[in-house]
Formats: C-alpha cells, sequence, structure tokens
C-alpha cells in the first residue's frame, strides 16, 4: 500500500494507531461516498443538458456534426456545439472519476 502524508491535529497523533486508522478510513469512505454522489449529480445535470440540445436539434452531437453542423453555421449553432462538446466531456470525465472512486470506496 503506499503511504500518504497527511497535516493532522495533534490529537488524532495521539490516538492509539488502530483508532487513528479507523478514523481515517471511515473518513475517507464518507469523503468517497459524498463524493460519488456529487459526482451523480454533475453527470445528470451534463446529461440533462445534453437532452435539451437532442430534443432542439433531433439528433445526438454525432449527428449534428455530420448532419447540422456544416448545413447551419451560425453563431447560435456553433455555440451550442461548443456547449454540446463541453457537457458531452463533462459526462466522460465525470464517469470515469465515478468508476474509479467507487473502485476505491470500500477502502
Amino acid at each position: 500500500m503506499t503511504q500518504l502524508t497527511l497535516d493532522v491535529p495533534q490529537a488524532l497523533v495521539d490516538l492509539p494507531k488502530l483508532e487513528q486508522e479507523l478514523l481515517v478510513r471511515g473518513g475517507l469512505r464518507e469523503a468517497a461516498s459524498a463524493r460519488i454522489r456529487q459526482l451523480r449529480l454533475e453527470i445528470e445535470q451534463a446529461a440533462s443538458e445534453i437532452s435539451i440540445l437532442e430534443e432542439r436539434y433531433g439528433v445526438d452531437i454525432a449527428g449534428f456534426e455530420t448532419q447540422i453542423l456544416p448545413k447551419l453555421a451560425t453563431p447560435e449553432v456553433h455555440e451550442d456545439y461548443n456547449d454540446w462538446f463541453y457537457w458531452t466531456s463533462v459526462i466522460t470525465e465525470k464517469q470515469r472519476l465515478l468508476v474509479e472512486i467507487e473502485r476505491i470506496s470500500g477502502l
């Protein structure tokens, strides 16, 4: 196992090693659970934003790139594409983080 150095209150350092480990592991589990909830909310928000764009144009992002973008080169369409690309990248990154944090959340 890899070691990580943390600055902690002296009161934690004064506890027996077993208590230190239980508190730190418990704290990490709680933090991981909170982060998992937050990531799921962020994914849900991004999916909602993408759904709005899919409904507006009647296609997914791949269809938008091949069917809509070449034909409607307006500033609004390009702004929607930028938003769509952003929200797609948000989902990809948040899902990657979610998988990693869920993997380690059992600590």
